[in-house]
């Protein structure tokens, strides 16, 4: 259980790469500055670098404050491998889902969900961190898209009063910084979200070691590397979703959305906070949006992307705290 629990996570983390690795890119194709193809590739080159140069703070917010790892410690190696490995199985099954019904939820919330679900099998709810999941997970992933919506709101007003009588000189000059915009949001998504799958397979290694948490070299690699490739080969899924169904995105509205997004997702990787940077990016193109007229928004698309992000922490914690009981068993 112990190879299938590494191996499955990093299975995890080239499905994440699938399923979330193309929205960071999804307003720069939509704004047609970079072809699909080679902004894809640069989002999965930008995810490796980021993952292995921000450092590891999500990583231990992630694995010292969803459950106590005391019982892991103390307990047998195997339940706390089964724990680890339910935990990835119960997030892919719902991230697969929704990646076939190009629906951007959330790879993080499901690993999170799956994660307390799981935690709550193997251990029970006395040894879930239900006050830290309040505080630097829940209040967080509730928080961020409210100011990635703000911050994209605000920045296509400043983007647009002061460039309102803009040359054709200053407007490449936005292309060029939007380019360098893509790269660095790609860089800070890869970060914050290979982190999250380090935290995870690092409380598995701590069962296997009895000892301390810790975020080995390796780890770091290894996640980076399959983050990335994920993003590569199937990062186009989401990208008609957020950076064409919501609202039509333009380049200045796309350079204001991932400013934004910079901003939240950077002080989230800084704070340790383990953030959803798709919602983010989604909440932000709904600010730009809004920033042109609210009637630019496709409120119904938006609807149901709002309804994934309240039901996938419940919906993946039942589907973790029944995968397992199935793993147990085998």
């Amino acid at each position: 259980m112990f190879y299938f629990m590494i191996g499955i996570g990093l299975i995890f983390a080239y499905i994440n790469g699938m399923h979330d690795g193309g929205t960071v890119v999804a307003t720069t194709i939509s704004s047609r500055l970079i072809s699909p193809g080679r902004a894809v590739f640069i989002a999965g080159i930008a995810n490796f670098l980021g993952a292995i140069a921000l450092g590891t703070a999500v990583a231990y917010t992630i694995s010292e404050n969803i459950i106590d790892i005391s019982p892991v410690l103390a307990g047998k190696p195997d339940v706390c491998y089964t724990f680890v490995a339910a935990a990835f199985v119960g997030s892919l099954v719902w991230n697969v889902f929704t990646w076939i019904v190009k629906l951007p939820s959330s790879a993080s919330h499901s690993m999170i969900g799956s994660m307390i679900g799981s935690g709550i099998a193997a251990y029970g709810f006395a040894y879930i961190e239900w006050y830290a999941i309040f505080i630097k997970v829940i209040l967080a992933m509730l928080i961020s898209p409210l100011v990635g919506f703000l911050f994209g709101y605000l920045f296509l007003k400043l983007q647009n009063r002061l460039l309102k009588n803009a040359t054709i000189v200053w407007n490449k000059r936005i292309m060029i910084l939007h380019k360098l915009s893509s790269f660095f949001l790609a860089f800070s998504y890869g970060s914050n979200d290979s982190q999250k799958v380090m935290g995870l397979i690092a409380i598995g290694l701590a069962g296997f070691y009895s000892a301390d948490i810790i975020i080995p070299l390796w780890l770091i690699l290894a996640c980076s590397v399959a983050l990335a490739v994920g993003t590569i080969t199937g990062g186009y899924n989401m990208i008609k979703t957020v950076g064409m169904d919501i609202c039509k995105i333009d380049i200045h509205n796309s350079f204001a959305s991932q400013m934004a997004t910079i901003f939240v997702v950077t002080i989230a990787n800084l704070t340790g906070l383990p953030i959803s940077a798709t919602q983010v990016i989604t909440s932000s193109v709904m600010g730009v949006g809004t920033s042109d007229t609210p009637k630019a928004v496709n409120w119904g698309i938006t609807k149901k992307i709002i309804l994934a992000w309240l039901i996938t922490i419940p919906a993946s914690a039942v589907i973790g705290a029944g995968i397992f009981f199935i793993l147990k068993q085998l």
